[in-house]
């Protein structure tokens, strides 16, 4: 990469207010990358609770990201072979390139035992967060290959893509395929300098973790607490002692996207104040 010209990132899943790509996206601007942030702009009827953005959530995403640098807004629903390949097109063409990819799209439905699973949860969860992965990645790593300069392709997965937990069967699939993606993908575009990494949160304040119908409003109704006293409950499984936050993500994705990480790849990498140690 010639000297002086700024690297650019693409980050899915980022309009979402409090949200874990919104904060990756914030960390890259600031460590002085051109950024673009994606996320499907409708809703999904079937998910009152968890509602995808509204486009001009995206758009206002962008339009306060953009008082840190160079920011640029895509439409994009993952789950979408020609919105996949035409967001990442429209990238390379804004910016005149592409570096690094941060696979964050996801979605927080379809909680409950396997034996009372709908079809569509289970379609859902695999359709946004292996195939939307899947779709991504093989965009991007096109893009980078043909260029032949390297780059980075980071995933966020989950400690449930380590450990399948209950109630969270389609999710934790969908995790566990897109780590062994991170994996089969680092063997392949090594040789092109490319590196291909995974972040695996652990129990993140979110409005995907705390909405009603969410993880913790599911799991304290299962144990029979309120949400409070379950929120105590799960502290007390993290040593340090308390809950991520989205930074804690972040922070972890600006140093695989950087050159202190050129030489880690194939990596699930735990963040998640040590709740997963494996």
């Amino acid at each position: 990469m010639s000297p002086g010209k700024r690297r650019v990132a693409l980050v899915t899943g980022a309009g979402r207010r409090n949200g874990i790509g919104r904060s990756i996206a914030e960390r890259l601007l600031r460590d002085g990358y051109a950024v673009a942030v994606s996320d499907i702009g409708e809703r999904f009827a079937e998910k009152p609770g968890y509602e995808a953005v509204e486009m001009s959530e995206l758009e206002h995403t962008a339009a306060e990201l953009s008082a840190l640098g160079q920011v640029r807004s895509v439409r994009c629903d993952v789950r979408d072979e020609g919105q996949v390949d035409a967001m990442v097109a429209d990238v390379v063409t804004h910016f005149g390139r592409l570096d690094v990819l941060v696979n964050n799209a996801g979605v927080g439905g379809g909680l409950g035992e396997v034996v009372e699973m709908a079809l569509a949860d289970w379609q859902l969860n695999i359709d946004v967060m292996a195939t939307g992965v899947f779709l991504c990645s093989r965009a991007t790593a096109r893009h980078l290959v043909d260029r032949g300069e390297g780059g980075r392709i980071i995933t966020i997965a989950s400690q449930a893509g380590k450990s399948g937990m209950p109630l969270l069967g389609a999710y934790s699939a969908a995790k566990f395929a897109a780590i062994g993606l991170t994996q089969a993908m680092a063997h392949e575009l090594g040789p092109h300098g490319i590196t291909v990494n995974a972040v695996c949160p652990g129990t993140i304040d979110t409005p995907m973790l705390d909405f009603d119908g969410g993880l913790m409003d599911v799991y304290s109704r299962r144990f029979g607490l309120e949400k409070e006293q379950y929120r105590r409950r799960v502290t007390r499984t993290i040593p340090l002692g308390r809950f991520g936050r989205p930074d804690d993500i972040a922070g972890c994705v600006s140093w695989l996207a950087s050159e202190d990480a050129d030489f880690v790849t194939g990596e699930a990498v735990n963040v998640t104040g040590g709740q997963e140690m494996h």
